[in-house]
């Protein structure tokens, strides 16, 4: 029976190469009230790592949209560091406001700030849109002023994936679709259907080819913790990514070591935490096979 279920495995899981070969961290570990210094992208190679995404979020956060200098470094020092952006996240503008004006200001902001990404080699802006009409509107007007463009942009989901998956559908661009972070969906029961043994599966297969983008991390009662100090089911979740023949990036956004993170969020991360998660972030891929290993011999 261990033997059959290795087989069955191997099958739906992912080497420790493919995964590697998509392994990219969010900057979202850093400070985000200042932008990237040196320091942090050295700190990332260091660890092995050499895919990244910019994350907007924060005052300023680390995109810095409006600040060419910032930018021409940012481009030159990912360059000397050998690192790729491939992924951005865009800042928390108004996409669903009711104010019109706010909105196309909004929008405006979002397709430089897409434009910004591209120039920085990104494929992928992730945005907090949310399922609704004021958000479409906007999505929609993107879209157009993107067209040409290479770069997609992608919602980022709440509780309920459905609502995701459908607005996804609605829209119904090649140039968009959904990312999903693994923390924010709940079942019925409030409880986070990743954690479950005999739910992040089928949860997950539900995007689909609808998924071009993910957030990964780990849940110790609440998310962005480092991989494989928690509770989240990789090995189901793995297989449902081979399920739907997801052909996107592995990027974790995890951002505090464990029983770290309220003391991250009042001061800040020291030298040690960021290195301990992306240490953490540079060995998921063999961590995941010794994880697979006992997975077969506990049975699923």
């Amino acid at each position: 029976m261990t033997d059959n279920l290795q087989l069955d495995l191997a099958d739906e899981l992912w080497t420790y190469n493919e995964i590697e070969s998509r392994l990219g961290s969010s900057t979202i570990l850093f400070p985000r009230h200042r932008l990237l210094e040196e320091k942090d992208l050295e700190k990332i190679r260091e660890a092995d790592i050499s895919r990244i995404e910019v994350c907007g979020l924060g005052n300023p956060g680390h995109l810095g949209a409006n600040d060419q200098k910032y930018l021409s470094w940012m481009r030159l020092e990912c360059e000397k560091q050998d690192i790729s952006v491939v992924s951005t996240h865009c800042p928390g503008y108004l996409f669903n406001s009711d104010n019109e004006d706010n909105r196309k200001k909004a929008v405006a902001e979002g397709v430089h700030a897409a434009k910004v990404s591209e120039e920085l080699g990104a494929k992928i802006m992730v945005c907090h849109f949310q399922p609704e009409e004021p958000s479409e509107k906007s999505v929609n007007e993107m879209l157009d002023q993107l067209n040409g463009h290479s770069i997609k942009l992608a919602i980022e989901n709440g509780q309920d994936l459905a609502d995701y998956t459908a607005f996804v559908d609605k829209v119904g661009s090649e140039q968009f679709g959904m990312v999903v972070d693994i923390g924010h969906t709940r079942d019925k029961d409030q409880v986070n259907p990743f954690i479950k043994k005999n739910r992040a599966r089928e949860t997950m297969a539900l995007c689909g080819d609808r998924l071009i983008h993910l957030h990964l991390h780990d849940w110790i009662g609440t998310d962005h913790f480092s991989p494989l100090d928690g509770e989240i089911q990789w090995v189901e979740i793995f297989r449902a990514l081979k399920d739907i023949n997801y052909n996107g990036w592995f990027m974790f956004e995890a951002a505090y070591p464990p029983g770290k993170r309220d003391e991250i969020k009042s001061t800040g991360p020291s030298s040690v935490d960021s290195e301990y998660v992306l240490d953490k972030v540079a060995n998921f891929p063999k961590g995941f096979v010794n994880l697979v290993s006992d997975y077969s011999e506990e049975g699923p």
